[in-house]
């Protein structure tokens, strides 16, 4: 996390939401803060550990996703080569799918992009794919709550020279960030197991700037692939696949909200935008 130039400015404590300052400096790389701790105006402290600050509180954190994490983080550093089985167990490509999905995400120089529980960072990998030359013009930033995760992500991203800011952050939470910050709120893969679906929309609003763009895609079959034999058996492997895309949820200011199915029919995806 580059704190001296584009990253702490960013950083609000999910407590009450005010920025954050260094209050302790133990190691640097470069400009780059790997251990310390980081202190709001109303007292809170904040771990920075390993290059990755910690703006989570584990005893309030559900017994159910503490299995998540504990699963996540024990498959961290095999978890992009697993999730091939996809590929079969789809009949579908998901990263040319993945490629095609980042390239509805508007790039231009100085953007910022989150994406909430970022995992390994496969939709940042798929955007410099999608736009080779812009994306070391961007800032990126993530939220997880799998620490195992965010340190694959940080590595890869560090390997392509990319701008980001990964953060330790409940994703069932308030986002550690301030209102209208980001041009474009990206989360896939995980929307359906969220506590509170309703507030995670809310917050990826309020975080968006105007007319900023919000894209979500999950596990869940189109009304037609439900109803084949082939629907039928994916469903039987998973039973997240017969979840339906949650627009209900969606903030009634939200603007333009649409939604589809890709790969193969067998996930949703939703964009809304910010007024």
């Amino acid at each position: 996390m580059k704190m001296r130039k584009f990253g702490l400015h960013a950083l609000r404590c999910p407590i009450d939401g005010e920025e954050l300052s260094i209050k302790r400096e133990e190691k640097w790389d470069g400009d780059e803060l790997i251990e310390g701790k980081l202190l709001c105006a109303c007292g809170h402290e904040w771990n920075v550990s390993e290059g990755l600050p910690s703006l989570v509180n584990m005893d309030e954190v559900s017994e159910e996703d503490i299995k998540w994490i504990r699963q996540y983080d024990e498959h961290a550093e095999e978890y992009d080569e697993k999730i091939r089985i996809y590929d079969v167990f789809l009949k579908t490509d998901m990263t040319k799918e993945r490629e095609q999905l980042m390239a509805m995400v508007p790039i231009e120089e100085g953007s910022r992009i989150v994406d909430i529980s970022i995992g390994t960072a496969a939709n940042f990998m798929a955007m410099k794919k999608v736009y080779p030359s812009k994306m070391g013009k961007v800032f990126l930033y993530g939220i997880e709550l799998s620490r195992g995760m965010l340190k694959v992500a940080r590595r890869k991203l560090r390997a392509k020279g990319l701008n980001s800011v990964l953060v330790h952050a409940d994703v069932n939470k308030g986002y550690p960030f301030p209102d209208d910050y980001f041009d474009a709120v990206i989360h896939t893969g995980g929307i359906n197991t969220f506590s509170d679906i309703p507030r995670a929309f809310s917050e990826m609003l309020r975080i968006c700037k105007p007319n900023g763009i919000v894209l979500v895609s999950d596990e869940g079959l189109s009304p037609t692939q439900e109803k084949t034999e082939f629907g039928q058996w994916v469903i039987s492997q998973n039973r997240l696949f017969k979840c339906k895309p949650p627009l209900d949820k969606v903030p009634k200011n939200a603007r333009e909200p649409k939604h589809w199915w890709i790969m193969n029919n067998t996930f949703y995806v939703i964009t809304f935008r910010k007024q």
